[in-house]
């Protein structure tokens, strides 16, 4: 009797079901390995704008707190209050800052004022400028050292770096502590440059700035003034400055902050529209100037409103 082997393999029908299975399995894998990449890069981006919306606001909050301070008999803020702690007006004896300004900038550069550079359409961003006394010894916004009873004059402001804006914040050179020199008769002398409350001369404000919040698309106030009868309400800083009978009793900040890189997710819409005070309101609402998929970035809105301590009494 003769014995054949007989070896039989997977007929077409098979192989082509068993190809289907397994391109079924791998797209369930890849969709999955994709979705934990996204979810990922989601969760590292927020975390990123997490961390520089509360710190850096925190940060911008503190110095708002201090503003004018040590303005003794004027707590009054208004927009000619000399050396009234918001800086709406600047370079008249009647001005918030009736200094002389040293370097190339301007009066018109120092004051709070809208028409910034920002990333959205038809808002520009705002400029804010404080000054206040050093209560103790402390650093100003740049990490210089500055001695009590100095004037501290700080301006929060966009800047454009290669196409990223950032909120950075300029600060004035602080008076130069005691120093020793030498004269010609090798006499060893001290010469003491005391605080300056009211210096007649301001100097470093336009030199150099450091960064406080990055990757910021808008930064947007608003002013509160109030009435001698009491009743309060918000104005942008350029309608404020017609409003001299107005008192500031309160501030409104309102900053856009993204994320580094761009996120594949379609619940991220570049085309959404953005209250920056948290309603709709013409002039405050509106959309990016780039819509397009390139700029699906994660971004958060950050509002705080701040009561000023040290401007809600009244004039004597």
């Amino acid at each position: 009797m003769n014995i054949h082997n007989r070896q039989e393999g997977f007929t077409l029908l098979e192989l082509m079901i068993a190809l289907t299975l397994g391109l079924i399995v791998t797209a369930a894998a890849v969709q999955l390995i994709l979705g934990s990449f996204i979810t990922t890069k989601l969760q590292e981006a927020n975390s990123q704008i997490q961390d520089s919306g509360l710190f850096g606001l925190e940060y911008i909050i503190k110095d708002i707190q201090m503003l004018n301070f040590g303005n003794s008999n004027q707590y009054e803020i208004k927009s000619a209050t000399p050396k009234g702690g918001l800086i709406l007006t600047a370079g008249t004896a009647t001005s918030n800052l009736n200094a002389t300004l040293g370097g190339t900038i301007t009066t018109n550069n120092v004051v709070s004022k809208s028409g910034g550079t920002s990333n959205m359409q038809g808002i520009t961003s705002d400029q804010l400028t404080i000054q206040f006394i050093a209560p103790t010894a402390l650093s100003n916004c740049e990490g210089v050292s500055v001695r009590a009873g100095d004037l501290i004059v700080q301006r929060y402001f966009l800047r454009d770096e290669n196409n990223v804006l950032s909120l950075v914040c300029d600060a004035n050179t602080p008076t130069p502590t005691p120093t020793t020199v030498t004269d010609p008769d090798d006499v060893t002398k001290t010469i003491d440059n005391p605080p300056q409350s009211n210096p007649t001369a301001i100097t470093g404000l336009g030199v150099q700035a450091q960064v406080i919040i990055p990757k910021v698309d808008q930064f947007k106030v608003l002013l509160g003034g109030m009435t001698d009868t009491g009743n309060l309400a918000y104005y942008d800083i350029e309608t404020f400055k017609l409003k001299t009978d107005l008192k500031i009793v309160s501030i409104k900040i309102s900053t856009l902050i993204r994320s580094d890189a761009v996120v594949p997710s379609q619940n991220i819409n570049p085309a959404q529209t953005f209250d920056l005070f948290g309603s709709t309101v013409t002039g405050l609402s509106g959309k990016l100037t780039d819509t397009t998929n390139a700029n699906r970035v994660p971004r958060q809105l950050y509002i705080a409103t701040v009561a000023l301590r040290n401007g809600l009494g009244k004039n004597q």
